[in-house]
């Protein structure tokens, strides 16, 4: 029988690292005023890692003073080293409460000092506990991942996310200054959701950026050489986009005064094909097709397309998840925003009565969820007589659902069983079931009775922002 004493060992060996008076490596990391000394023992990182292996070799090692091997790693900030360091020592990762830029930093450094199992399993962990900072960060983190050959995993997650949802990244700040090489993979893609007139906008507004010589953003006052140095900036993309997909009308007004950046023959071939339906002599590309590029979502503070995605799919196929059909669009459109219409319950019968079927979602406060219902008839309330103001009215339409988004897009449906459908009327604002989706201004409650299922963990809840939607399919 075999006995295995890895805590002990572990305890022990940190102990080593906190107190020796044997070190013979001393690490100096950090640059300008953030800099850390920190004592190493040379057989220990040695075996730990293939790069102080080398390091510490006989070619390598000759920096030393009294017998002490030097080092300087300007490229590693503090507080990142001592996640290495200790993780040399130890075999223990703690990220709790390290920052999504730190945890960037370790991929990085743990990539440069090979540390295959600790790199392997920060760049999961980015990927799997650290997906909100990622949709945020993209372009910064894609700017530095993409010079690692090791890290396409997360390379392909960036893609993937900014394919399912571009247009955040497209309207960031950071988007300007990103890579070339970068952008055009992004460009290749057929999985990019985006209709193609607005990527060439994006394109022209990033090539302009990135051409010094260009001081106006005006094409009509741009010179011959304007021109001329676009075009270099320009050229590797034209081929990649489809102006096939581009309507005769966008490209009149949006391509066509670029034409000086088009090679002549292929110019006058899509003109032969928008204007005369010409059969195209250069090579046409497929359209590009994901689901998201089918769903007409006004601006909102809460969803992306990609949420409104995946509830077009739960109201119309009962299965969320099914992919979105390429023949179907949606068009979602804006009733009401708490926080632009307040939370008055006649204001908010004036905004959503009679507009057919709806989908509300609410931004819980301090937190990534959001939760909502799909009111499969639409509000209907009447302010006639017949009405009594003091009843809320039960509809039971059996398509009505309820639902909580949490990280990464992840859904979870509650669906109408028995009892009480919807409620509305002048003292009811928001009400699914007997209680499973409840609100009324900034306070809300979820206590499941009338639906399969709770979309959230707790009773109770405070949102920072309602929308109601109408929906219809195109």
């Amino acid at each position: 029988m075999r006995a295995k004493f890895y805590p002990g060992l572990s305890k022990d060996f940190s102990q080593l690292l906190e107190d020796a008076d044997d070190y013979n490596v001393t690490i100096k990391v950090g640059e300008n005023q953030n800099t850390q000394e920190f004592h190493a023992h040379s057989i220990i990182l040695r075996a730990r890692s293939p790069y102080f292996k080398s390091a510490l070799s006989n070619q390598w090692a000759n920096n030393k003073k009294d017998g002490m091997i030097l080092f300087t790693k300007p490229n590693v900030s503090p507080p990142v080293f001592t996640l290495i360091i200790k993780y040399i020592y130890t075999g223990i990762l703690d990220l709790t409460n390290v920052s999504g830029f730190d945890i960037l930093e370790l991929l990085v450094a743990s990539d440069e000092l090979i540390l295959e199992k600790l790199f392997e399993y920060v760049q999961n962990y980015l990927i799997e506990e650290e997906t909100a900072w990622l949709n945020q960060n993209l372009v910064k983190v894609l700017l530095i991942v993409s010079k690692l050959a090791s890290c396409q995993q997360l390379q392909d997650y960036c893609f993937k996310s900014i394919c399912a949802d571009p247009d955040p990244f497209f309207t960031s700040e950071e988007f300007l200054i990103l890579d070339k090489e970068i952008f055009l993979e992004l460009i290749k893609r057929d999985d990019l959701g985006i209709e193609e007139i607005d990527l060439w906008d994006h394109l022209i507004k990033w090539g302009i950026s990135q051409t010094l010589s260009i001081l106006q953003k005006d094409v009509n006052k741009f010179t011959d050489a304007n021109f001329g140095n676009l075009k270099k900036t320009i050229n590797p993309f034209i081929s990649h986009i489809r102006f096939h997909e581009i309507s005769s009308r966008d490209f009149f007004y949006k391509v066509r005064p670029y034409r000086k950046i088009f090679p002549l023959a292929l110019f006058e071939d899509l003109m032969s094909f928008l204007m005369a339906e010409a059969e195209p002599q250069h090579k046409r590309l497929p359209a590009r097709f994901s689901p998201y590029l089918y769903i007409n979502l006004p601006e909102s503070k809460i969803i992306r397309r990609k949420h409104a995605a995946i509830l077009s799919d739960r109201i119309h196929y009962k299965n969320a998840s099914s992919k979105t059909s390429k023949g179907y669009k949606y068009k979602f459109r804006l009733l009401y925003r708490g926080s632009r219409d307040g939370y008055d319950i006649n204001t908010f019968y004036s905004k959503v009565n009679g507009k057919g079927q709806a989908i509300a979602v609410i931004k819980i406060q301090n937190s990534e969820k959001i939760i909502g219902g799909f009111n499969a008839s639409g509000w209907n309330y009447s302010y006639d007589d017949d009405y009594d103001d003091d009843v809320c009215y039960n509809d039971r339409n059996k398509k009505h659902f309820i639902f909580s988004f949490g990280e990464n897009y992840e859904i979870k449906i509650g669906k109408f069983v028995s009892g009480t459908g919807l409620l509305y009327g002048q003292n009811c604002m928001l009400a699914f079931g007997d209680g499973d989706l409840t609100f009324n201004g900034r306070k809300g409650s979820c206590n499941q009775r009338s639906y399969d299922q709770p979309i959230l963990d707790v009773n109770r809840f405070v949102a920072e922002e309602m929308e109601i939607f109408s929906i219809r399919k195109l």
